[in-house]
């Protein structure tokens, strides 16, 4: 008879904070039953556009510069992206737990809006545009082409993330863009995306739609209004 893990230590227990496991205590006495942290985000449900930042980005300082400035409790923040808990973990509380998760996840955001620039993001996009996991362009003659996520500005906080469409180079509003802060996407993504993956850049196949009024193609003068044209004679109907 085997007893089931305990979640608490002599150095800490673990807690539970918006469907996360969050051990508060130091690292090497966290039991094997909590998940990495990253791993917790990325397969929440509502995370599913995010990749995986690797640990080693996420913990380089080259990659925090500009962001230490606009996270606060930035080194706990990264303490708890990267399992690194110190030992003053032992002496938090949940309230200020929940206030170092707040902030981790804005600061993964921040690190996923670059992480997604080079390769090794923009490898885990492809798998991700692929399976059509961020949905597809409601327009009609896009034929149900594939969307990739944007952001309209690297400023948390300021815009929900949005889709771009490869073949009509427009911008949707996902039903649940609320809940993506569009900073962790930023407005480059797309664009890198297909210049990295030229293959997957449809906008020669883009096809405006052209009103027609019995088959005959519908213009527009600034002269005289609509009139359309029937073979090579153009018929103004208000003559």
């Amino acid at each position: 008879f085997m007893s089931r893990p305990s979640h608490r230590t002599s150095q800490g227990r673990v807690v539970k904070i918006g469907g996360f496991e969050i051990f508060n205590g130091p690292c090497q006495s966290c039991p094997i039953v909590v998940q990495p942290w990253i791993k917790q985000f990325c397969s929440h449900p509502l995370n599913s556009w995010y990749a995986e930042v690797d640990l080693e980005y996420a913990k380089d300082w080259f990659n925090h510069y500009g962001l230490k400035e606009s996270i606060d409790r930035f080194d706990e923040a990264l303490e708890l992206i990267s399992d690194q808990h110190s030992e003053k973990w032992t002496e938090y509380d949940v309230k200020t737990i929940t206030e170092i998760q707040q902030q981790a996840i804005r600061l993964y955001g921040m690190l996923h809006a670059r992480y997604i620039l080079q390769r090794d993001g923009l490898a885990q996009m492809k798998e991700k545009y692929e399976k059509g996991v961020f949905g597809h362009c409601p327009r009609f003659s896009c034929n149900d082409q594939k969307l990739l996520p944007f952001g309209e500005t690297v400023q948390p906080n300021h815009h929900s993330a949005k889709l771009y469409c490869p073949q009509c180079c427009d911008i949707y509003r996902p039903p649940d863009s609320n809940l993506i802060d569009g900073a962790h996407f930023g407005p480059a993504f797309p664009h890198v995306f297909l210049i990295e993956y030229p293959k997957f850049n449809t906008s020669d196949k883009f096809a405006p739609y052209q009103p027609k009024i019995f088959g005959y193609n519908v213009y527009d003068r600034k002269d005289k209004g609509l009139f359309y044209a029937h073979s090579t004679n153009k018929i103004d109907p208000s003559v």
